[in-house]
């Protein structure tokens, strides 16, 4: 499990440096940024399908949905999501999260962003504990766009690091209400 969380944190730098490293051989985004996408601020609402590693198990599929709100400075998005998934394991019934996003617009339509908060297993009973996960979101359009995200769920108890959940899911947001500026 360890091995797995580590390569794919590796994995997800090494991409995400990759992807600035070719915006700014590029030029990059002018320093005047002035393309401001509307899909980046403000609420938003999506689904997401995907697959988790419950300790030693050889995986399950999740699903579910998520509510956000994006504030935007430039090319900082930061802002806050909660989000709740089924599972087909027999011994987890449901994931759920609530957690802070700040990311980086590597281009108007490119967001990189890590996100961290507090994550939620129910079982026979809930257990709560820290959440957190790197993502990548690119935009379709004015109010959609699609991400691929990594979540790593530690529910440490008495000190033994035994229960991490790792889930890599994509999925797709949704744009709602007016949009504003």
């Amino acid at each position: 499990m360890v091995v797995l969380r580590k390569g794919l944190f590796g994995l997800g730098v090494v991409a995400c440096l990759s992807m600035f490293a070719t915006a700014t051989m590029a030029g990059g985004p002018a320093t005047g940024y002035v393309d401001r996408p509307l899909i980046w601020q403000g609420l938003y609402g999506g689904l997401h399908l995907g697959h988790a590693d419950f300790n030693d198990d050889s995986g399950d599929l999740v699903g579910g949905v998520q509510l956000g709100y994006n504030w935007r400075s430039n090319l900082i998005i930061y802002g806050l999501e909660a989000d709740i998934s089924a599972t087909n394991d027999d011994r987890i019934d449901w994931l759920g999260s609530v957690r802070g996003r700040v990311g980086y617009l590597l281009q108007p339509g490119l967001l990189v962003y890590g996100t961290a908060g507090l994550g939620v297993v129910s079982a026979n009973d809930s257990e709560s504990g820290f959440v957190w996960g790197l993502g990548v979101e690119g935009r379709l359009s004015d109010s959609m766009s699609a991400r691929l995200e990594y979540l790593s769920y530690n529910n440490d108890h008495n000190g033994h690091n035994n229960d991490d959940i790792n889930v890599i899911r994509a999925g797709l947001n949704f744009k709602l209400g007016q949009p504003w500026r």
